[in-house]
């Protein structure tokens, strides 16, 4: 008997957000750039898609598919958001996990938490077919058990979560399980080696910027929102000028440069430029950085009929990028772990509350 969506919704809702495909906002061409990831996940969604076809020859071959993959890279950068558009494609329901819901301060309720969740889940995979379970921000529950400053309910929970998983691939069950973070360094290396694909997203690049924030500009115009076109011609000369210093510095380097490896390309740029563009402002920006920008923006063009390039300028610089909060973020989630460290060894030294 199959689960109805409403069942879905209530049992695995505890955990995260459930998304049906009619529910999906994102498509797959609203996230530019990525496109080797896009093409591994088109595999492997077609795959899931056709599980009970290829699991019957994989299991002559004694080869059970294994449907994992662990996301990993800055915030922004569309690990949640492809990931949901290729459901929406293929049309497999998908629950986003939120980690905050598995972790408990009651000894042995995180492993507890993380059975649940994924047998649920397995259990609709099994009765209504192919499922995705998210989890974000996996490295809550997925951290290196040698680190000393980790509890053991903690590392009890990574063990659980590999033991889960290996029962999942075991039995063959279409359920599709990912895992994204923000701070890789931090999983347990068993954690990695459960996983099939691992696949890095990075911020985008200056040419993959100037797509970005075209892409949000057209879609401006389609509200009807006018915008100064001058905004077009010094994003277009800005990005001349970059590819031509790119072009001279791999000449005579004799090999190709990264803008974000080391700082060449921007040394050159501001020698012979005295101006900043939207493109060097955007250096370490995310895609979800430069649409919180965009409707920043919006405040003042609604009233004033025009996104002008300064206020544009303007907007995108009060919003700051992603990549130079990252020391920030590093020490906010050494914060974030140390609590949850407390909350989960809180009833181990305190015993259990009294009731």
């Amino acid at each position: 008997m199959t689960f109805s969506d409403d069942e879905i919704k209530e049992r695995l809702g505890k955990y995260g957000a459930v998304y049906l495909p009619s529910e999906i906002k994102e498509s797959i061409d609203d996230i530019l750039g990525n496109e080797s990831k896009k093409d591994r996940l088109e595999d492997f969604f077609k795959a899931l898609k056709k599980y009970e076809e290829i699991s019957e020859q994989f299991k002559k071959s004694n080869l059970i598919p294994n449907f994992t993959v662990l996301l990993y890279g800055p915030p922004g950068t569309g690990k949640t958001s492809l990931t949901r558009a290729f459901s929406k494609k293929y049309n497999i329901p998908i629950c986003v996990i939120e980690s905050d819901r598995l972790v408990s301060p009651l000894l042995g309720d995180t492993i507890k938490n993380i059975r649940n969740a994924v047998e649920l889940a397995s259990e609709i995979a099994k009765e209504n077919g192919a499922f995705v379970l998210f989890f974000d921000e996996i490295d809550a529950i997925g951290s290196e058990r040698s680190n000393i400053h980790e509890v053991g309910e903690i590392k009890r929970a990574v063990i659980s979560f590999l033991q889960v998983i290996d029962r999942i691939n075991y039995e063959g069950i279409p359920l599709a399980i990912f895992g994204a973070t923000n701070h890789q360094n931090q999983l347990d290396s068993a954690i990695w080696r459960r996983f099939t694909f691992h696949l890095k997203f990075d911020f985008p690049n200056y040419t993959l910027r100037k797509k970005i924030i075209e892409s949000f500009l057209n879609k401006l115009k389609n509200m009807k929102i006018g915008i100064d076109e001058t905004i077009y011609l010094r994003l277009n000369e800005e990005h001349e000028k970059i590819e031509k210093i790119s072009k001279d510095l791999t000449k005579k380097l004799g090999h190709e440069i990264s803008e974000f490896e080391d700082n060449l390309l921007w040394k050159e740029f501001e020698k012979r430029y005295a101006e900043d563009g939207l493109l060097k402002l955007t250096i370490g920006y995310s895609g979800s950085d430069i649409e919180r920008g965009i409707k920043v923006a919006l405040f003042k063009a609604f009233h004033t009929g025009l996104l002008t390039y300064d206020m544009f300028y303007e907007s995108l610089k009060l919003v700051g990028g992603t990549a130079i909060h990252v020391n920030r973020q590093d020490l906010l989630s050494t914060i974030r772990e140390d609590n949850l460290r407390s909350k989960r060894s809180k009833l181990s030294i305190e015993g259990p509350p009294e009731i």
